[in-house]
């Protein structure tokens, strides 16, 4: 069963915790608390208390102690479910009025977040942080089809300095929150160096990569098609698939999840290769997401990209690749 824990509070709070447990247990008041001889063990010292203003219990002895739910389950060897439902009957409280689903109990986590997000704000960066890096013509992704006219809208640039191709990190006002570099080195690791930088702390994941370009067009087509990387969003943003955005990552954190169930619109993975929906932390994701939403998958079933070795994206190998792993993408169940 899954209970909402401020009616479990709630309920709780209605039980005279010293008055119930003196139907067992002798209790004498020193202060502001009661205390008595814990029946669990043998106690020649009382050191089971009861604090009425908090109204729960402790054992200095054996450590056990909570609210009247632990004391059922602890002193009366109920389960707790049986100690929840025996404290509704005490209440007088309905218990499937405090059953609710997964999908509320996810909510309820997502709008504590808000606080946490607000605390956790993000620093805004001044537009000229980003002015010293170059407007040059990166080569290598030329090469790979992503053309100039997005390489322009994206504002990607160069970091001569650390040899790396730059891009703004923005949120969905515009406001530039952090700076992402891309090592232009081939031999990277064996340089120790990181393919991947942020130039800024990172703050709190609550938003996806392009996504303050390409949201006029992802509510325009009722759809969010999600990348691993910016490079696939510019890509397909330059073949008319332009309701794209990158979580830079594998797993989806909760505020980007909260940030996509704010789109109300279908969405759409599309991992690299060598990415299996399998995992634990994807599995989660998806699952969170599919309560909401049209969840849908782009799997490559017949290894067209080269499968798990060759770590392709589904538009690293052209259009018509493309366009045949998006048709046959999958439902989430």
């Amino acid at each position: 069963m899954e209970y909402d824990e401020d009616f479990l509070e709630e309920i709780s709070s209605q039980v005279d915790l010293v008055e119930y447990i003196s139907q067992e247990i002798e209790l004498k008041r020193k202060g502001k608390e009661y205390f008595g001889r814990c029946s669990r063990h043998l106690d020649k010292t009382p050191s089971f208390s009861v604090t009425p203003s908090k109204n729960v219990f402790y054992c200095f002895s054996c450590g056990r102690g909570g609210s009247i739910i632990q004391y059922l389950q602890e002193y009366e060897g109920l389960s707790f479910d049986q100690a929840v439902e025996k404290t509704c009957l005490l209440t007088h409280t309905d218990v499937s009025n405090m059953c609710y689903s997964p999908t509320v109990k996810l909510l309820k986590k997502l709008r504590k977040m808000k606080q946490r997000v607000k605390d956790n704000e993000h620093v805004i960066i001044d537009e000229s942080e980003y002015q010293k890096y170059d407007k040059l013509p990166i080569e290598e992704w030329l090469n790979e089809g992503i053309r100039q006219k997005e390489i322009d809208l994206f504002d990607i640039r160069i970091d001569k300095r650390s040899n790396r191709i730059v891009y703004p990190v923005r949120d969905l006002q515009g406001r530039m929150i952090n700076i992402k570099g891309r090592t232009r080195f081939q031999d990277f690791k064996s340089m120790k160096l990181m393919k991947y930088m942020n130039y800024f702390p990172v703050g709190t994941m609550d938003y996806l990569q392009g996504l303050d370009i390409t949201l006029p067009y992802v509510k325009q087509d009722n759809e969010i098609i999600l990348f691993e990387s910016i490079k696939s969003v510019m890509k397909c943003f330059g073949w008319g698939y332009r309701n794209c955005a990158s979580v830079e990552k594998h797993s989806v954190t909760y505020e980007q999840i909260r940030l996509l169930i704010r789109l109300k619109v279908n969405i759409v993975f599309a991992y690299d290769s060598d990415v299996s929906y399998k995992t634990k932390d994807i599995v989660d994701s998806l699952n969170k997401l599919k309560r909401f939403t049209n969840v849908y998958i782009i799997e490559d079933k017949e290894k067209i990209l080269g499968g798990v070795d060759a770590k392709n994206s589904p538009s690293d190998l052209g259009l018509q690749i493309f366009e045949k792993l998006y048709q046959n993408k999958s439902r989430v169940r």
